[in-house]
């Protein structure tokens, strides 16, 4: 079924349009952006400017446009912090909802961090207490998570388009004024979602030579985000956009926004900080379903027009002990789906996969995990592989796990076990 969510935020306007499987997973088809910074010069108690809302308007033509075109029926729209703090915030939402014949409705600071906290706890596995927040244009939500649930959900006003004209000390003091009046315990695992925090990661990866092209769950040390902090604020918008992973657009916000993230991970005591590709729209999208790493297992089938081959995996995770076998089982639940779908090396397939898809359910570490035991699996392994993903494994005990794996792919041609 295909679903569209509509964020209406501070600093730009996305549609994002979903596939949406069975098992209330989903894959991205594609997303339309436009950066609208409707809250632009805004403070509570004044108006959107009439450039605004034209730029507004143009941009929601442009999702009607695209949603009819795509077929989609099921359309959520959210309009966040601007909509909030503006004199006339529903008026104009009034005005967008009549352009794309769905009503466009206005969140709570509260609802914008849980629907935040929800994307990132549906695609990633966070069964730990933790930390989650999003930095938008003009908010900071921060979530704590107890056990996998949302306990505390706080939204503060601040946010990287808000603060972008100011000095990088004031933004300091600003931040640190306004986290201290929160009250959640620290966390060892810190989750960071929003456009400047994907940025940034992608800055991190280019710069250290990172072998993937996705940043979900990656991790990025506190020192590094401090480095990008300082370094960015003595850049100029050009300087900036010319830096590998930064737009033109991005490098309008991503010197405040570095700050704002590294003043936040300071006041948590936070060595490092995990980033989310996915966060409100995707909180939008699965609002009251809980998703895990098998779910997300199925959607790679699901996508593929297959049933789930869970006696592959079942097979595959038994002949290993502890957390392993699920890694084990992952990469020959993976590589039967690319032989069902008659790949002719669905290992390679499965390991190529790990290295340039976002792959919801896991974190990056998990997902490399599982490409080089599909890698082994394939054939020849080199240690550089192992080095370049800051993975702790021995050569031999990879193409064990990789020669478990092809014999029980084998032994299920069409995912069901051959005994002819």
């Amino acid at each position: 079924m295909l679903s569209a969510v509509i964020d209406a935020g501070y600093n730009s306007f996305r549609l994002s349009i979903y596939d949406v499987f069975q098992n209330n997973t989903f894959r991205l088809l594609g997303s339309l952006k436009y950066f609208v910074r409707i809250g632009e010069g805004i403070k509570e108690g004044s108006k959107i400017s009439d450039d605004k809302i034209k730029t507004a308007e143009q941009a929601f033509i442009a999702f009607k446009n695209l949603i009819n075109a795509k077929g989609v029926k099921n359309v959520k729209a959210v309009g966040t912090s601007a909509f909030r703090y503006a004199l006339n915030g529903k008026e104009v939402s009034d005005k967008l909802s009549e352009i794309l014949g769905e009503d466009l409705r206005i969140i709570s600071g509260e609802e914008e961090g849980r629907f935040s906290a929800t994307g990132v706890i549906n695609t990633l596995p966070i069964t730990e207490d933790a930390i989650i927040f999003e930095i938008g244009g003009g908010s900071l939500e921060i979530a704590k998570i107890e056990a996998g649930n949302i306990t505390k959900v706080y939204q503060l006003p601040i946010g990287a388009l808000k603060l972008a004209t100011y000095s990088e000390k004031e933004i300091r003091k600003i931040v640190s004024d306004e986290i201290s009046t929160i009250s959640i315990t620290p966390s060892k695992l810190v989750v960071g979602s929003g456009g400047n925090m994907r940025a940034l990661a992608k800055l991190d990866e280019k710069i250290s030579g990172f072998p993937s092209d996705s940043i979900h769950g990656y991790v990025v040390p506190s020192s590094q985000i401090s480095k990008y902090a300082k370094v960015l604020f003595s850049l100029d918008i050009e300087e900036r956009s010319a830096l590998p992973g930064i737009s033109k657009e991005r490098a309008y916000t991503i010197h405040s926004g570095a700050v704002i993230i590294d003043e936040l991970l300071q006041h948590f005591n936070a060595d490092k900080v995990m980033v989310s590709a996915f966060g409100m729209r995707e909180g939008v999208l699965t609002d009251g379903v809980k998703l895990d790493r098998n779910k997300w297992l199925e959607a790679i089938a699901f996508y593929h027009y297959l049933d789930p081959p869970w006696d592959v995996f079942y097979d595959a995770e038994k002949k290993v002990k502890g957390e392993m076998g699920f890694y084990v089982g992952s990469a020959a639940f993976i590589s039967s789906v690319f032989k069902m779908s008659e790949y002719l090396n669905p290992y390679d397939a499965c390991y190529r996969m790990t290295r340039t898809a976002i792959i919801p359910g896991f974190t990056q570490k998990e997902i490399l995990t599982i490409g080089l035991i599909c890698k082994a699996a394939k054939g020849k392994i080199k240690k550089k592989n192992i080095k370049s993903v800051g993975l702790d494994f021995k050569k031999k005990e990879l193409y064990e796990y990789g020669k478990i794996v092809k014999e029980i792919v084998e032994t299920y041609p069409l995912g069901v076990r051959w005994s002819g």
